[in-house]
């Protein structure tokens, strides 16, 4: 019964209100029931007050016992009540009260409660029964004094059927309104338990499709401000990242098998036609060296494939050194062998000779590498490479400008991307996998940088990353 987020919801709100307003209307009618009596109290006081000024004035000889008694009963009308007016001597109270209690017949209480009123105590009780009557009876009594000495006892008894009447129609009245509200209350309730468990519905329902492959729309929130808004708005933020994730796959899958079926189809094809003696001995030193030229390829391209998944895991660590930057660039573009490859092809650098930064020479030699053999190999001689380091208040600026074909400006936003090759036709001898520029931005950014590109076609391409200066810590290892 109670599986679903919406059951609960109900059937907790649910309980809490009809407590609530249960609780609310017994505390309402009790309070009800305690001012009518309260009420009672006071009226028949203010009767007993007036019967006990009749009663001076008769002993005084200002009023006859027939105005007396008219008076008396003018009061017990008006206050819905039987009024008896009793005279005791406290010296012969108990044969005087046991009399009286024969005569009146009216309750078992009357001796003790006549006892009290001589002592000068008001008695009142709100439900007693009434021989006299044959009825449950308001009592209330008082006592009378003359000449300020307690000469006897006012009572009296009103039927307590019309106080509990009344009290019984303002209980009626309560819980018919709390009926009401309750009624009016479980549809509201209802209503927004349904709105809140439709978000959590939804999520488990696209939470399914996603793992079965299934497209999924957006989630609606019901607010948008409230922890479940929250909580719907980081799983469509989730389910985005997750399609982004799956696409990426996808394409990393495809990229990788491209680049890994081209080599090993070329590799494969030679190796046959040596074994089926299709390639003549002279050619033999030659397709090997094809042959080794693609495996170096693959080598290159896994080792890039397993920089990536190391950083994207976070498993990549940055070995922090105090290096010269200018030294570093000097060995790297010597390494490159430029006039070798290119002749015509010049490589220049601009670069502080005292600029010391603390970062992982290792790295920085990966990214520069990786820039500069782009701009070697997309620029043709006679050109020019141009690289320019500037020194930040902490860090330094290095950039890579050639003057190479260029990249279109519609194909700028992708060229970081993995597998983006501004070469459709991905020949190996107009690039590589299409991975080194996105392993150089991931390489900047892991110590803190950012990379950037200007290009513009047939003039040229400047790439740009800053590189902070690590703070020294503790370990070299980070």
């Amino acid at each position: 019964m109670f599986k679903s987020m919406f059951s609960k919801l109900l059937t907790g709100y649910l309980i809490i209100f009809v407590l609530t307003v249960a609780a609310f209307s017994a505390a309402m009618s009790f309070i009800y029931q305690g001012f009518v009596f309260s009420e009672k109290e006071k009226a028949l006081a203010l009767g007993g007050q007036e019967v006990r000024r009749q009663i001076v004035a008769f002993k005084q000889g200002e009023i006859s016992r027939e105005e007396l008694e008219t008076s008396m009963d003018s009061v017990g009308y008006v206050m819905d009540s039987r009024i008896y007016a009793l005279e005791l001597n406290k010296d012969s109270l108990q044969q005087q009260m046991q009399m009286t209690e024969d005569n009146l017949s009216v309750s078992s209480n009357l001796i003790p409660d006549l006892g009290k009123i001589m002592e000068g105590t008001k008695v009142f009780r709100k439900r007693e029964y009434s021989q006299d009557l044959d009825s449950y009876v308001v009592f209330y009594g008082m006592p009378w004094e003359l000449d300020g000495e307690i000469k006897g006892a006012i009572l009296q008894y009103s039927p307590v059927e019309k106080i509990r009447s009344g009290i019984l129609d303002m209980y009626y009245q309560i819980w018919m309104l709390a009926a009401a509200v309750t009624v009016f209350s479980v549809v509201v309730i209802y209503l927004f338990s349904a709105k809140t468990s439709k978000s959590l519905r939804a999520m488990e329902k696209a939470a399914a499709q996603l793992a079965s492959g299934e497209p999924v729309a957006d989630i609606q929130a019901f607010d948008s401000r409230d922890e479940i808004g929250r909580l719907v708005t980081a799983f469509n933020t989730m389910k985005q990242r997750l399609v982004q994730i799956e696409t990426m796959r996808r394409d990393f899958i495809a990229g990788i098998s491209h680049e890994l079926r081209t080599p090993l189809t070329s590799i494969l094809g030679f190796v046959q036609g040596i074994q089926d003696g299709l390639v003549p001995k002279s050619e033999i030193p030659g397709v090997l060296k094809i042959i080794q030229d693609e495996t170096r390829r693959m080598i290159s391209l896994t080792g890039e494939i397993l920089d990536l998944v190391k950083l994207e895991s976070g498993t990549s660590e940055l070995y922090l050194e105090r290096f010269r930057i200018f030294e570093a660039l000097a060995f790297i573009i010597g390494s490159l062998h430029v006039n070798e490859k290119k002749p015509g092809l010049t490589v220049e650098m601009i670069c502080p000779e005292d600029l010391i930064i603390r970062a992982d020479a290792d790295r920085f030699r990966q990214i520069m590498l990786n820039l500069l053999s782009n701009a070697i190999k997309y620029t043709d001689a006679p050109g020019q490479v141009m690289v320019e380091v500037e020194r930040l208040e902490r860090g330094a600026k290095i950039s890579v400008a050639d003057t190479g074909c260029g990249i279109e400006a519609d194909e700028l936003p992708f060229v970081f991307e993995r597998f983006y090759r501004t070469d459709k036709s991905r020949h190996s001898s107009t690039g590589g996998a299409g991975l080194g520029l996105n392993l150089a931005k991931a390489l900047v950014e892991q110590h803190g940088g950012a990379i950037g590109i200007e290009s513009e076609a047939g003039v040229g391409t400047r790439i740009w990353f800053t590189l902070p200066d690590q703070e020294d810590q503790a370990s070299d290892k980070v």
